[in-house]
């Protein structure tokens, strides 16, 4: 009896020994290694990227967004870091097999007691194979393969090339892969020159690198490193000196980040992200790295000066883009002040959507003369309103100032905001900008249904890119002639005509001229140059974010300064937050190149006009000369018309339509020499307009009985030159006026109804649609 439980217990332990050698030695023979351990380049980047001269600006691994140096042998490895490493990672490295059966013991038993996995059991070699292996689902499967696989690597490689192989491909954060590039990175020096303090901290990194990135969590890193410096002295690889010695050590990181190789970090981004969708791999990039280090060093000096005056600390943040306009290469491009030392620095600030402010209004008023109108045409800056689904909407000015007629020259150049809004309105709205951004300019950031928008557009109430929207001015630079921006020199997309050539040239023209904008800008701006410069600004609403684009026949710049967190800048403008850059750099792009002008097409003529009237003044046709004069450009076949006596009063004052009544009323003793009469003028029947504004076609309106009335009574409102003499009518609804005021209502009932509106004088008629519905 006896020998026969001697023989099931040999039987069995023999069934043991079996499975242990098939488990350890046969089946993982069956386990292919991770091809990245096995290629002969492995350690070798993917890429290596260089700017436009062939200098570097990045290394990056073949599938991942990590730089990496050449790979250190281990003989250059220090002692204190494989030890570190050890500690931190698998102390018993040297002793086991792959698979460390004493961790996995404690892992399980760490599991019982605290009901949840507090510690792993993952030695040296099966991170290896993980960190080479592609992206696995992290489940018992996945596990089990990986500790197959570490067995393999274990009877293939020896220790010391497997922990070499591990020291190598770390990932440190901070996209630095390597000990190696972990050294410089962080601590600026070879691997030589590693303390025990030193390599502690670089060792506790690869645990958890995005939380314990010493630039975000040093507070973290160090808590990590003192955990480390005792896990070496319970392995009696350091004295009690040593470890003291190390844990009260002053660690001195990089001011600004990694060094070496990681240059403009935000412009690399884009690339890969143009990869990612589909374009071209290319090594060599469009950026001139020398005018980025400017761009960076400028931004730094501007920002300092700007957090001073507004009690800021490294706070403000700021985004550049420069374009050459010949090729449409980016030759500089920075997302924030600094990308490792500044809140929020990892956030491009190049590609972010913000709001423009009236960084887009050129668009507009391009448009507007590729209609028709001019450089002289007059717009009204009285007190407006625009009826929306969601109520009124009353554009200002930034100084809450109205300036009554003005010029779109005048308009442009100083930045106003109502007569911008009047415009958009009268080239058909935001659909029609919106198109223009969207479907011909490239802005990809936007909401594809305009009405979200309304007139506002214009003003910058939708968020843009900073690089697309530098990109946009880029074709006014061209006048007219769209090209994709581009990141690399691989390939080229073919140019396209978008804008009218003259066109162009006129809003090049007034963006240019610094006399037209003195009245907002000043006379000494930023935007004053020694040779001539279109240049735009932009703020939204409170401050919050501050642009300033322009360009020269050569370049094209655009400037963005504000918080990330989107708080105020406190009074700080487009000219005086993001000017000052704008200008320095620009200075700097034409310090090495002449700069240029574009000629006058041919097409375009000078005329001198009334800029109250937008009219032509001829000499010998008025008995008196008006009292303002100016000279403006106009196609040949588009001169304005002549001025005649009638547009004057008998001191030679302009007379102004009825819209400016009001205006001319409120202005007091400030218009005395302003040159404008104080009676307005008959309407000009020939200029007569007539659009229904309440109701705007197509609006809902509910008869809510809880309102006085039954909510049945609705306003209605046209935009006209002189509203009370127009004739209401529906064929099915009735409708109400009051001849005293003027106004006029419909009385509403359920159904979908037409209301027309007439103009008796000039026999224009508009019409609207509205549905009617029952709460």
């Amino acid at each position: 009896m006896k020998k026969r439980r001697l023989q099931r217990l040999g039987r069995l332990l023999g069934l043991v020994l079996a499975a242990w050698l098939l488990g350890m030695f046969a089946v993982p023979a069956f386990f292919p290694l991770p091809e990245g351990l096995i290629r002969p380049d492995s350690f070798a980047p993917g890429v290596t990227y260089t700017d436009r001269n062939g200098r570097p600006l990045r290394r990056l691994l073949a599938d991942d967004d990590l730089r990496i140096d050449d790979p250190a042998t281990l003989d250059e490895i220090p002692k204190s870091l494989i030890e570190a490493t050890l500690a931190a990672e698998d102390s018993r490295f040297y002793s086991h097999s792959g698979i460390d059966f004493f961790g996995l013991a404690r892992a399980a038993r760490d599991a019982v007691i605290h009901r949840r996995f507090v510690s792993g059991a993952s030695t040296i070699t099966q991170q290896l194979v993980k960190i080479s292996s592609p992206p696995r689902s992290r489940n018992l499967r996945t596990k089990l393969v990986e500790m197959m696989t570490a067995r393999k690597l274990e009877m293939s490689w020896d220790k010391d090339a497997i922990l070499t192989a591990y020291l190598n491909r770390l990932p440190y954060g901070n996209q630095l892969t390597g000990c190696r590039a972990a050294a410089r990175g962080y601590f600026g020096k070879p691997l030589g020159d590693l303390s025990v303090a030193e390599s502690a901290f670089l060792a506790g990194l690869p645990n958890k690198p995005t939380r314990f990135n010493p630039y975000r969590n040093f507070d973290g890193a160090r808590e990590r490193q003192q955990y480390i410096l005792g896990r070496l002295r319970e392995e009696q690889w350091i004295s009690d000196a040593q470890c003291s010695a190390a844990k009260t050590e002053a660690l001195r990181l990089t001011e600004s980040g990694p060094v070496g190789e990681f240059e403009a970090p935000h412009f690399i981004e884009l690339v890969r992200m143009a990869e990612e969708d589909g374009g071209e791999l290319s090594a060599r990039t469009t950026l001139d790295l020398e005018l980025q280090h400017f761009v960076e060093g400028e931004i730094e000096i501007q920002l300092r000066a700007l957090d001073q005056l507004i009690g800021g600390r490294l706070s403000t943040q700021a985004g550049v883009v420069v374009i050459e306009n010949a090729t449409g290469e980016v030759l500089a491009l920075a997302g924030s002040r600094d990308f490792f030392g500044s809140p929020g620095g990892q956030i491009n600030g190049a590609w972010t959507p913000r709001s423009p402010g009236s960084a887009l209004k050129p668009f507009t008023y391009l448009l507007a003369l590729e209609q028709g109108k001019t450089a002289a045409t007059v717009l009204p800056d009285v007190p407006v309103e625009f009826p929306t689904p969601t109520g009124a909407y009353r554009p200002v000015n930034y100084d809450r100032r109205f300036r009554g007629p003005v010029t779109v020259r005048r308009a442009l150049a100083n930045s106003l905001n109502v007569p911008a809004v009047r415009m958009l309105d009268a080239i058909g709205g935001p659909e029609r900008l919106h198109s223009t951004l969207t479907k011909q300019l490239g802005f990809t950031g936007l909401d594809p249904d305009p009405n979200r928008y309304g007139l506002g557009l214009t003003l910058g109430t939708a968020e843009v890119r900073l690089i697309e929207l530098t990109n946009a001015y880029a074709c006014l630079a061209r006048l007219g002639e769209y090209r994709p921006y581009r990141l690399t020199q691989q390939g080229r997309i073919a140019d396209s005509t978008l804008f009218d050539r003259d066109a162009c040239w006129l809003i090049a023209d007034i963006l240019s001229d610094n006399l037209a904008r003195a009245e907002a800008f000043g006379l000494n701006s930023p935007l004053r140059f020694p040779f001539r410069v279109a240049a735009k600004t932009g703020t939204s609403t409170d401050y919050r974010d501050n642009w300033t684009v322009g360009f020269t026949p050569e370049y094209t710049v655009g400037v963005w300064v504000g918080h990330f967190g989107n708080t105020p800048l406190q009074d700080v403008s487009g000219v005086s937050g993001a000017g000052p850059i704008f200008h320095a750099v620009m200075t700097e792009l034409h310090r090495h190149v002449e700069p240029t002008w574009y000629a006058r097409p041919e097409n375009l003529v000078e005329a001198e006009i009334d800029p109250a009237l937008g009219k032509r003044v001829i000499e010998g046709l008025l008995p008196l000369p008006p009292r303002h004069v100016t000279r403006e450009w106009f196609r040949r076949e588009n001169l304005p018309r002549p001025a005649t006596s009638e547009d004057y009063d008998e001191e030679g004052r302009a007379k102004l339509p009825a819209v400016y009544a009001a205006w001319l009323k409120g202005r007091g003793s400030e218009g005395s020499n302003d040159g404008l009469a104080s009676e307005t003028k008959p309407v000009d029947e020939s200029l007569r307009t007539l659009r229904i504004v309440s109701p705007l076609s197509g609006t809902v309106a509910y008869l809510d009985p809880d309102l006085p009335g039954g909510g049945s009574r609705f306003p209605l409102k046209v935009d006209a030159d002189d509203a009370a003499e127009v004739e209401w009518a529906s064929d099915t609804l009735k409708v109400e006026a009051d001849p005293v005021s003027g106004r006029a209502w419909l009385i509403l009932k359920p159904g979908t109804h037409l209301v027309r509106a007439t103009d008796p004088l000039s026999g224009l008629v508009s019409t609207s649609r509205i549905s009617v519905e029952t709460l």
